[in-house]
């Protein structure tokens, strides 16, 4: 599956002026009723993990340089995607590299695999060894920094068939490569978020930092922004995993394709309903109906996704809670109260684009609220949670046999967030967060509470760094 999901917004001129800033609010719940209640997470993610990456050969485990204009290029900046089930290089980044398509019978391996929008065939690479370095806005080569070294590479996933687009980049967001679950199979992955709050100007960039480790690796809280190991975190949240390697055909049929891996679910396996007891996502609205109103739940399994700048939900599961999806003449998406057919309020409109390069739109709402619940008993809720409405439909090519997942747990929820006309944005609740993916738990830990002040300049902060970022441009 190669689910990645970027908000095309387009930078307006005036983005510096005129912007309201607000802060999110967390609260401890005390009692029976044990909580953490988090305020003011906004549409977007403003900030998305991402890793550097270089290739080996296979056989010999010679380093892969470009050649010609990209002559000594070794490293990939690529987004670190739990909700991408291969390893994903743009078009642009394997012609750099010279990275050699696998063919069979004389013709080349594709693979047709579930994407944002549908489907998308992508050409299937020879096997590479695929190693990894911890990720920094100081290794940040977008903005100008050398990347790490060739030694500081390691963690490698060895022989691993990568997927290659077929499409030039889109003209908005960029070449965009993915390093999905084949690099966190079987390791920790520990994201500092708190650098995202923290930046003061364009000139101190700083970024969500990430590392991959062995289980087992010791904490080491003397290098926190360096080299921490494996993080201990306040609260730990269950999962399941999904492979999705059925819904995808490889051509010819007899040929090898890429390397697949589970895909992480807060909830039950949404495919074989394995784990049944693994808490779901829980969800929240209020409708209005004739006689006044009613508050409706519902509950999902969610795939927790990374790659994910903004988080969804089902048609399904939006009908569950009293909200349907018309289009109007010009096919744009908007939300109605099911129950009056009046539109609902303070909807939003996100332009979405995947890794393929496929773009599509889709309406969202503010929920009532978003639950997950932890392995503590501590719930954690997110207040005027926002979602937008769309399905991700997955279809057997053997059996025809169709699944539609409930929901997409994306970034907005755990790095700042900002609204979709760009007027605001807020810091993340979080400092640390972890994917034990051995173990099947999302490590999280809370900010301290901050100042008003504190808040106010990493709202600013993290409002510099997603200028540049993300495909938005002026």
């Amino acid at each position: 599956m190669s689910k990645h999901s970027r908000v095309s917004l387009r930078l307006p001129p005036a983005w510096t002026s005129g912007l309201g800033f607000s802060a999110l609010v967390i609260g401890l719940g005390i009692g029976s009723a044990r909580a953490v209640d988090i305020s003011g997470v906004l549409p977007v993610a403003a900030d998305q993990p991402q890793t550097m990456a270089l290739l080996e050969n296979a056989t010999t485990g010679a380093v892969i340089y470009g050649s010609g204009a990209y002559a000594g290029t070794y490293a990939i900046q690529a987004y670190l995607d739990t909700g991408t089930s291969s390893i994903l290089l743009s078009q642009e980044t394997a012609s750099a590299l010279g990275v050699g398509l696998a063919t069979s019978g004389g013709q080349n391996v594709t693979i047709n695999d579930v994407a944002l929008g549908g489907t998308d065939t992508y050409f299937v690479s020879n096997p590479y060894n695929v190693l990894t370095a911890p990720y920094s806005v100081n290794v940040d080569t977008t903005v100008g920094n050398p990347p790490p070294p060739v030694g500081s590479f390691g963690m490698p996933v060895n022989s691993a068939a990568m997927e290659v687009s077929q499409q030039p980049a889109n003209a908005l967001t960029g070449p965009i490569d993915i390093m999905g679950m084949p690099l966190m199979e079987g390791n920790v992955t520990v994201f500092y978020l708190a650098p995202a709050n923290n930046v003061t100007n364009l000139n101190n960039l700083q970024e969500t930092q990430t590392w991959i480790y062995k289980p087992g690796t010791f904490y080491n809280p003397s290098a926190l922004t360096t080299n921490p190991g494996i993080v201990p975190t306040q609260y730990q949240v269950q999962m399941s995993f999904a492979s999705f390697s059925q819904y995808t055909t490889v051509t010819p049929s007899t040929a090898a394709g890429p390397m697949q891996d589970a895909n992480p679910f807060i909830g039950p396996n949404p495919i074989t309903g394995a784990d049944p007891n693994i808490p779901p996502v829980t969800l929240s609205y209020t409708q209005a109906t004739p006689g006044g109103s009613q508050t409706n739940v519902a509950t999902g399994s969610f795939l927790f996704d990374t790659g994910a700048q903004a988080s969804f939900i089902s048609q399904a599961e939006a009908a569950k809670l009293g909200v349907s999806v018309l289009t109007d003449a010009s096919g744009n998406p908007y939300l109605v109260d099911a129950a009056t057919g009046q539109m609902l309020a303070n909807q939003f409109v996100l332009p979405l684009t995947g890794a393929g390069g496929a773009s599509i739109e889709a309406a969202g709402f503010y929920l009532d609220s978003l639950t997950l619940q932890t392995v503590q008993g501590m719930k954690i809720t997110f207040d005027g949670a926002p979602v937008l409405v769309e399905n991700l439909t997955l279809v057997n090519p053997n059996t025809g046999q169709a699944l539609t997942l409930d929901g997409d747990l994306g970034m907005n929820f755990f790095e700042p967030s900002m609204t979709a006309d760009l007027s605001q944005l807020n810091a993340t609740p979080f400092t640390w967060m972890t994917f034990d993916q051995p173990n099947g738990l999302l490590g999280l830990s809370l900010v301290p509470e901050p100042s008003t002040l504190v808040l106010l300049a990493a709202a600013t902060a993290a409002l510099a760094l997603s200028k540049r970022r993300y495909g938005m441009r002026a």
